[in-house]
């Protein structure tokens, strides 16, 4: 029996969803999706002949997305308007502080880096590294503004990448409920060994975050002198979202 076309459509999202995130076989993504074998057999071979998909030559034969999904996603960056606006607030940040500064959005248990400014050279958006959330002075300024993600984030074991790193689900929910009464969120050591960051949600009108602007903090400034200049600067970036269009 074949999925209505709707239905077919919202599962081939699905499958690219967790094939972005590690590479499945045709009976995994089935059993994920909780479809047939068979329909999901259909749904990858499709994928793989529109060129959405490769699929691995060896015994296993896994699916991987390929570079027509990247190509994609960098189209849609380009014409968002936070993509666009973020540049000049990135660097003013950037010339602010003294450190690095970008614009991040959230990505499952990352963020991705969509805006990055430094060394004086002109902000310019772009599809860059994802970051581990609960790590880093981005991520847990959005995990302060999106509940949901949050208690999705704290589900699962959280990994330790320093000596520094918050792996504990109260301690974290604690230091993100600090960073959303605070106005802004910092990182010390807990990604990066030495790295210091803070880091502030931007907001599309009413609701959850969409994105956060943060800077490193270079030796000779302190977390909570840096911390409120980029809060003012994602409340600039935030109203001007707000204005657009």
């Amino acid at each position: 029996m074949r999925l209505p076309e709707s239905l077919f459509a919202a599962r081939t999202m699905q499958a690219l969803e967790l094939l972005a995130l590690h590479p499945m076989s045709a009976p995994q993504v089935a059993e994920a999706l909780q479809v047939h074998p068979r329909t999901a057999r259909r749904l990858l071979a499709r994928l793989t002949e529109e060129g959405w998909l490769a699929r691995s030559e060896d015994t296993r034969r896994v699916y991987t997305p390929s570079m027509r999904v990247v190509a994609l996603a960098g189209h849609v960056l380009q014409r968002g308007h936070l993509a666009e606006a973020g540049p000049r607030y990135v660097d003013a940040v950037n010339s602010e502080i003294g450190g690095p500064a970008h614009l991040v959005v959230p990505s499952y248990r990352w963020v991705l880096c969509i805006v990055h400014g430094a060394d004086g050279e002109p902000a310019r958006p772009g599809l860059r590294e994802l970051a581990p959330c609960h790590a880093t002075a981005t991520g847990k300024a959005l995990l302060a503004h999106r509940e949901a993600w949050r208690e999705s984030v704290l589900d699962a074991p959280l990994e330790r990448l320093t000596v520094h790193t918050l792996t504990d689900a109260v301690a974290l929910r604690d230091a993100t409920d600090a960073a959303r009464e605070r106005g802004y969120a910092t990182e010390d050591g807990e990604w990066r060994a030495g790295a210091r960051a803070v880091a502030a949600p931007v907001f599309a009108g009413s609701g959850e975050a969409v994105g956060a602007l943060g800077a490193s903090v270079p030796e000779g400034r302190t977390l909570e002198d840096a911390g409120p200049h980029v809060a003012a600067a994602a409340r600039r970036l935030t109203e001007d979202l707000a204005a657009a269009p």
